[in-house]
């Protein structure tokens, strides 16, 4: 069974809304940050949080995973991104409780829900604790270096229908500002498959997972697919009107069937392929898909994005 897999993503986005944090009463900017150029040289860029990605990774999982009938804790079938957690009667009122889910131990948590398996969970209930670490990891979504890359804000409005409301306050007339940027970017990922289902404390003993086998390949093959969503453009605050002008122009796979591998070189960075094989154990298998259909020496081409994750997928289907 596949045990590690990593994604170096390049894309071009136009118009999007990924990242709108700074909010100011009816101003929402979009989030900038600070970083160097090839020449070491400080720049300034929109940019996109590993959380932003990660918690639409999260998304994407749950909507395959509730349409395959996998487990979920009370929480993160919610779409509630505070878990792990069940629902509890408090004084006639439905409330969600991580004591409650904490108490049945992480065994069972981790049985009983694929997210809190694969994207960790921290509940910190007074004095006492309960971590597990996420088994995929994001970078933050960057430019791509020499790239060019811009931001608008722009104002939208509900007009108003010409009929008062009965409420005092409420009105269909609301100007806000919203910002939108465009450019190409690149992010890097990686999934620890080996450790899905793994409960560390449970290392010294003869069974150390807290699923069997098909479990464990079901709830990767998930984690796996979740990946397609996010080349496609599918993250943001706005998709419901704002979804990405988005056109892949690189992906860069690499797994392994018998070790973790090092994270990848950044997309962002013009020689990333060549360092990236430079940097890998022997037996790291490399998968390329581009844009311009342009052969790399030493990486496994791929014709379209979809061979990639075939190809994926059958090896976390092989014993």
């Amino acid at each position: 069974m596949l045990k590690y897999v990593t994604f170096g993503v390049k894309v071009q986005l136009n118009v999007h809304d990924l990242n709108n944090e700074a909010v100011a009463g009816n101003v929402q900017d979009i989030r900038i940050m600070e970083f160097l150029d090839v020449n070491g040289e400080k720049r300034e860029a929109p940019a996109v949080s590993g959380r932003m990605l990660k918690h639409w990774h999260y998304e994407i999982m749950r909507q395959l995973g509730l349409e395959q009938n996998l487990p979920f804790c009370d929480a993160c079938k919610m779409g509630e991104p505070v878990r792990p957690a069940s629902i509890v009667n408090d004084k006639g009122q439905k409330k969600l409780s991580h004591q409650d889910a904490i108490n049945k131990g992480a065994n069972e948590v981790i049985k009983s829900c694929v997210v809190c398996d694969i994207h960790g969970y921290l509940a910190a209930i007074g004095e006492t604790s309960e971590r597990r670490g996420s088994r995929v990891m994001f970078s933050w979504l960057m430019p791509v270096l020499k790239s060019e890359f811009g931001a608008k804000q722009v104002i939208h409005s509900r007009v108003k229908s010409g009929m008062d409301f009965k409420e005092a306050g409420l009105t269909s007339q609301m100007p806000y500002s919203k910002s939108y940027a465009s450019g190409i970017y690149a992010f890097v990922s990686a999934l620890d498959i080996e450790r899905i289902g793994l409960v560390e404390l449970n290392l010294a003993s003869n069974e150390p997972y807290a699923i069997k086998p098909p479990d464990r390949k079901q709830r990767a093959k998930v984690a796996v697919e979740a990946y397609r969503y996010l080349i496609s453009g599918q993250i943001g605050a706005s998709l419901s009107h704002a979804i990405p002008h988005t056109e892949p122009v690189e992906v860069l796979v690499a797994y392994s069937e018998t070790s973790p591998i090092p994270f990848p070189i950044s997309p962002i960075y013009n020689n990333y392929i060549a360092e990236y094989k430079g940097l890998v154990p022997k037996g790291t298998s490399i998968l390329l898909w581009n844009q311009t259909g342009k052969k790399v020496e030493g990486v496994t081409m791929k014709s379209t994005i979809n061979e990639i994750f075939d190809e994926i997928i059958g090896k976390v289907n092989t014993e």
